[in-house]
C-alpha cells in the first residue's frame, strides 16, 4: 500500500509539474476548454469536428460546434489535392448603418487536408501529397486560410486588423487524441497561426506551445488588402521538412502588393504530442494528392479538402446583444456595438446579425458579397496545374454544397429528424448563388464571366440552387450534423484551354 501510494503521488505530482511547464496563456485549445491554459485569443474560430462515431465533437463536455456554408470544390485530376490557385475579389462595406460584414460573418476561409501524424482519431503515418492515404487512419490537420474583414479592431480581441483593410493568415488546427482513445483534456485541438506577411516571416510564434500576444497583432510587413480588390491566391506544397511546407499567397491584383507565409518547422509551426501536448517544430504538407470525393479530413464536420467557407454566427449588435447565454463578450465598437458569440461555441439561439436578412443582395443598401471567379475567368472555383503545360488550367467539375449548422440546433438528432436549415428561431439563413452579368453590382467585374457570391440574391439574373434547399438533408453516413446535397456538377466549370495567363 505504500508503494502504491507512493506510486500516486509521484503520478500527482509528475502530472501537475508537466501542467505547469505550459503558459497559462496560449494555442493549446483553439476551443477556449483546455484544463491547464487558456486561449491567447479566445474569438479564434476552430474547425468543427465530430467524433470518431459520427457525433457530436465535445471538448471538455462542450459541443464547439460552428456554422460553415461551404462549396467544396472535387477533382480526381492529378495535384488537384495540392496545389490550387483561386481567383476572387473581396467585399466592399456601405456606411453605417448598413449591415458590416463583420458583423455577418467573422471570416471567410480556403482549405485544404495536411498531413499530421499526431491529430485525428486513430493517429497514423501520413504521406506528403499522396492518395495512397486511408483518409480514416492518416494522422490528418486541417488548413484554413483565413481572410478577416474591416471595421472590429483590434485584431487580438475582436475580429478586424484595422478600420478599413482586410487582412489574412495561414491557421491550422489539429485534434489530438491520447493513447487510450481520448481526446487531451489540456490540447484537444491545437492552433498554429501567423498573418499572410509580405516578407513571409510570421510576426511571433505560430506554433500551439510558443505563440504570445506579437503572434496577432499586425505590424508594417502584414499583407492589407483594400475593399473590392481582386486577389489571385496559390495554395501548394512547398518541398522540404525544415524550410519547406504548404505555402498560401496572395497576389492582390489590383494594388500590384503581395503575401505569402509557409507552415515549416524553419517558421515555427509545430505538431504537437497528443500524449503531453508538447510542441515540435513541423513542417505541413498536403495530406492528398486528388482532392477526388472522400479525400477529406477524417475528423472534420464538413467533408472538406479543397472548400471555400463562411464562418457565420459570431456577433449580435447592440451593446449588450440580447442578454442571451450566448452573447459575450460585449465592445463598445469602434464601428458598431455588439457581441461576440463564442461562449457556447456561436449564436446557438440563432438571434444574431448572421440570421437576419441584412446580407448581400446586388443591391446598394448592404455591403457587396465576396465574388468568387477563376483564374482564367469563364467559371467559378480553383484551378490546378496540368503536366503537360505547367500552367493552372485543370478546372474542378464537381462541387458539393453544405453546411453544418444543424449540429448546434437543439433540435436536431442523431437520427437526422430535425437538423433543418435555414435552423429554427434565424428569421433567415445565406445561400450560395451565381450570375453572369456581374451581379447587378458596381464592383462586379463586367465581363461575361460566372461569377460564384453568398448571401441574399434572389432576382431571376441568378442561379440560387433552390436557395436554403441547396444545403440538403442530414447526412447520416458522415456526420448527422452535416447538411449537403451531395456532389454535383459544377453548373459553371472554367473552359482555360487556349487563353493565356492574365
Amino acid at each position: 500500500m505504500l508503494l502504491v501510494n507512493a506510486a500516486l503521488s509521484l503520478l500527482i505530482f509528475s502530472s501537475a509539474s508537466s501542467a505547469q511547464s505550459f503558459k497559462p496563456i496560449g494555442g493549446l485549445d483553439c476551443n477556449g476548454h483546455s484544463k491547464i491554459q487558456k486561449p491567447l485569443r479566445p474569438q479564434d474560430t476552430c474547425t468543427d469536428f465530430h467524433d470518431e462515431y459520427g457525433k457530436r465533437g465535445y471538448d471538455n463536455g462542450y459541443y464547439i460546434g460552428h456554422d460553415e456554408p461551404s462549396v467544396g470544390f472535387i477533382s480526381t485530376v492529378p495535384h488537384s489535392g495540392n496545389n490550387v490557385q483561386w481567383e476572387f475579389t473581396l467585399p466592399r462595406e456601405r456606411p453605417v448603418p448598413a449591415t458590416q460584414s463583420f458583423e455577418n460573418f467573422i471570416t471567410f476561409w480556403l482549405s485544404m487536408a495536411l498531413c499530421d501524424p499526431n491529430s485525428g482519431f486513430v493517429r497514423g503515418p501520413c504521406i506528403p501529397d499522396s492518395d495512397k492515404n486511408n483518409p480514416t487512419s492518416a494522422g490528418s490537420a486541417f488548413l484554413e486560410m483565413q481572410f478577416y474583414p474591416p471595421g472590429n479592431p483590434p485584431f487580438i480581441t475582436q475580429i478586424s486588423c484595422d478600420l478599413t483593410h482586410w487582412c489574412a493568415s495561414l491557421h491550422i488546427n489539429s485534434l489530438e487524441t491520447m493513447d487510450n482513445g481520448d481526446l487531451n483534456p489540456n490540447c484537444t485541438e491545437t492552433t498554429n497561426f501567423a498573418f499572410i506577411q509580405t516578407d513571409g516571416i510570421p510576426i511571433g510564434p505560430p506554433g500551439p506551445n510558443t505563440m504570445t500576444n506579437a503572434s496577432y497583432i499586425p505590424n508594417s510587413r502584414t499583407l492589407l488588402m483594400n475593399q473590392g480588390d481582386r486577389l489571385r491566391v496559390t495554395i501548394l506544397d512547398v518541398p522540404g521538412d525544415v524550410l519547406g511546407g504548404v505555402m498560401t499567397m496572395i497576389q492582390d491584383l489590383t494594388t500590384g502588393q503581395s503575401g505569402f507565409m509557409v507552415a515549416s518547422a524553419h517558421n515555427g509551426y509545430q505538431t504537437t504530442n497528443p500524449n503531453t501536448c508538447v510542441g515540435t517544430n513541423f513542417s505541413f504538407h498536403p495530406e492528398f494528392d486528388t482532392a477526388k470525393f472522400g479525400n477529406f479530413t477524417s475528423w472534420a464536420a464538413l467533408q472538406a479538402n479543397v472548400n471555400f467557407s463562411m464562418e457565420l454566427g459570431h456577433f449580435t449588435p447592440g451593446a449588450h446583444g440580447d442578454n442571451d447565454s450566448d452573447d459575450a463578450p460585449c465592445f463598445p465598437g469602434p464601428t458598431v456595438a455588439g457581441c461576440l458569440n463564442f461562449a457556447t461555441g456561436g449564436d446557438i439561439d440563432f438571434d444574431g446579425s448572421s440570421y437576419l436578412f441584412d446580407w448581400p443582395d446586388g443591391t446598394r443598401n448592404n455591403a457587396t458579397s465576396v465574388a468568387i471567379q477563376s483564374v482564367k475567368g469563364g467559371g467559378i472555383g480553383p484551378l490546378s496545374p496540368s503536366d503537360d503545360t505547367g500552367k493552372y488550367d485543370q478546372p474542378f467539375p464537381i462541387i458539393q454544397i453544405e453546411t453544418d449548422v444543424a449540429a448546434s440546433e437543439s433540435t436536431c438528432k442523431p437520427n437526422g429528424v430535425g437538423c433543418v436549415v435555414p435552423p429554427v428561431g434565424a428569421q433567415f439563413y445565406p445561400f450560395y448563388a451565381i450570375t453572369k452579368n456581374g451581379g447587378n453590382d458596381d464592383r462586379y467585374d463586367d465581363r461575361e464571366n460566372c461569377t460564384l457570391v453568398f448571401g441574399n440574391f434572389t432576382n431571376p439574373d441568378f442561379n440560387t440552387f433552390g436557395g436554403d434547399a441547396q444545403y440538403g438533408t442530414s447526412n447520416l453516413y458522415w456526420f448527422f450534423g452535416q447538411n449537403t446535397s451531395g456532389p454535383r456538377t459544377n453548373p459553371c466549370i472554367p473552359h482555360p484551354k487556349g487563353q493565356d495567363e492574365r
